[in-house]
């Protein structure tokens, strides 16, 4: 009975196989596909990145963070208040204008936002990948550690 049973099974296997010869290939193809779209990805999450235009970045778990628009426009949210202005990138350097912000005033939220703000203000060059971004002052110390907000 057990021969039996393991015979039917070749049998539907076989007529499968038969019914639809095209999705093998195809299948295969698809995986392997999609299998070189996940290195590429790997390798741009390790490669530096050359242009902040377009990109979004703060810290894990808080509201704080920092857009970098074309044109050289910058916004961003501090904790409390959103503040806007201009930066200037010249390969790693990064330089920021003025930065003008809403005056709202948040209890226990304003050393916090203080402190971002002039850290931004501070930062000379960046370091970056895909995912994470260091700005730096101008003796190399890290400012802040950032990750990417808009990655897909």
């Amino acid at each position: 009975m057990a021969l039996s049973n393991t015979l039917k099974t070749a049998m539907v296997a076989y007529r499968v196989a038969r019914a639809f010869p095209p999705i093998v290939p195809l299948a295969i193809g698809a995986m392997a596909v999609v299998g070189c779209a996940k290195v590429v990805t790997n390798a741009q999450k390790t490669q530096p990145l050359t242009s902040l235009a377009g990109s979004e970045w703060g810290f894990e778990n808080s509201t704080q963070y920092i857009a970098f628009k074309s044109k050289g426009e910058v916004r961003g949210f501090g904790g409390c208040n959103n503040f806007f202005g201009t930066y200037v990138q010249d390969g790693q350097a990064l330089t920021f204008g003025p930065l003008a912000s809403t005056k709202k005033f948040c209890q226990g939220m304003m050393d916090a936002e203080s402190n971002f703000l002039q850290s931004v203000q501070n930062t000379r060059q960046y370091k970056a990948t895909h995912l994470s971004m260091s700005l730096i002052d101008e003796n190399g110390a890290v400012l802040l550690q950032l990750r990417r907000k808009d990655w897909d």
